[in-house]
């Protein structure tokens, strides 16, 4: 062999050598959220199907991805499996009667246990704002972490929302920290003075820009837009204040002048946190400070 053709695989062995020890480090990877585990790593064999059409066990799930893994060369380690798994496993909650509550709510910090994976706690209603069947939310994560967040996307025009069935805010601040992960029209934000679909205000955070929006009647208006880069797959604390009819907005602990804006037909409500259309969103640190 060529002396120089030698020493040049010799080399190349030593970097790899290098690389596959303890040497070198790859940047940690980005979590993924069950759908987009999902999304991502099974639909490389076949066209999806609805997660929930039909609704399977947990352990007919566990099956089904353990024979795409061994058999259909699925990519996925433990912790991924597990995410995967909690999210399948979500859509099998069972129904239950919501009883709306009306009195003053009381300051409060949602808890969010790694244990009720999979669950919604019963202070929180799911339904989406401009259609009648509602997308589910639960929380979600893994054995370090845990988020809310929607199981599904909805159609362009539909917002899945989550409202805190704590109480009544009239005077108060929301604070929340939220993650974009993917979609067409990505949006993510926090809903207050919700009385109905019809009637509440929303501060909505996209990559482009910020927006402070109501809808009365059934009709939709655009009260304020703060453009700005907002980084996706990045957790960004949004905190909302309303003193009267003035809400004022922070994000990442920097307030917005060009979202405060007096509200006139704010009379108080609940508070709660949305997505848009197919937007992919993580939500955590949920807190209620009223005044």
């Amino acid at each position: 062999m060529n002396p120089r053709v030698s020493q040049t695989l010799l080399a190349a062995s030593a970097v790899l050598s290098l690389l596959a020890g303890a040497g070198v480090h790859s940047a940690p990877a980005q979590t993924l959220s069950g759908i987009d585990l999902f999304k991502t790593r099974c639909d490389g064999c076949h066209e999806l199907p609805e997660p929930d059409d039909p609704k399977r066990p947990r352990m007919v799930w566990d099956q089904i991805v353990t024979r795409m893994i061994k058999v259909r060369g699925a990519v996925l380690n433990v912790p991924e499996k597990n995410t995967l798994l909690n999210y399948l496993d979500s859509f099998n909650r069972e129904p239950r009667q919501i009883k709306w509550v009306d009195e003053p709510a009381k300051s409060r910090t949602a808890a969010l246990p790694i244990g009720d994976v999979g669950k919604l706690p019963t202070e929180w209603v799911d339904l989406t704002l401009g259609a009648d069947d509602p997308i589910p939310w639960a929380i979600q994560g893994d054995t370090k972490t845990s988020y809310l967040m929607p199981l599904k996307g909805a159609s362009e025009s539909q917002f899945p929302a989550l409202i805190d069935n704590t109480g009544i805010v009239q005077n108060g601040k929301a604070a929340v920290r939220v993650q974009l992960v993917s979609g067409k029209s990505a949006g993510a934000g926090v809903i207050f003075g919700y009385k109905s679909p019809q009637s509440y205000f929303g501060v909505r955070v996209s990559p482009q820009n910020v927006m402070l929006y109501e809808v009365q009647n059934g009709q939709r208006a655009l009260r304020a837009r703060a453009p700005m880069t907002v980084s996706v797959k990045q957790w960004h604390a949004v905190t909302i204040e309303i003193k009267d009819r003035t809400v004022i907005t922070t994000l990442d602990g920097k307030p917005l002048p060009e979202l405060t804006r007096t509200l006139e037909a704010y009379r108080g409500g609940r508070l709660g946190l949305h997505t848009q259309a197919d937007t992919v969103a993580m939500f955590d640190q949920w807190a209620i400070t009223v005044r």
